[in-house]
């Protein structure tokens, strides 16, 4: 037995709307796949899949340092790196 179908009717901004349909192309997926994967996987995970959080000051900080490459450091074997990670 066929398992029965339902709509769901949303409202979200135009410009929204159009750059979805337009990142999802790329990926070969319609907006109703990706509104399907996105509910299964509130089904299988028991909540929403996104990380949804704001980063504080001093992550912006550190993100920002990470992004410029400050306090970066680089290796030229896995024993230099095993190293510089034990310091």
């Amino acid at each position: 037995m066929a398992s029965k179908t339902t709509t769901i009717q949303i409202r979200i901004d135009e410009d929204l709307k159009k750059n979805a349909v337009e990142a999802l192309s790329q990926m070969h997926i319609s907006m109703s796949q990706a509104v399907k994967m996105f509910l299964g996987q509130i089904v299988n995970q028991g909540r929403i899949p996104l990380d949804l959080f704001t980063p504080n000051e001093e992550t912006l900080k550190r993100m920002a340092e990470a992004d410029a490459g400050i306090g970066m450091h680089e290796a030229s074997s896995v024993e230099e790196l095993l190293k510089e990670l034990d310091r």
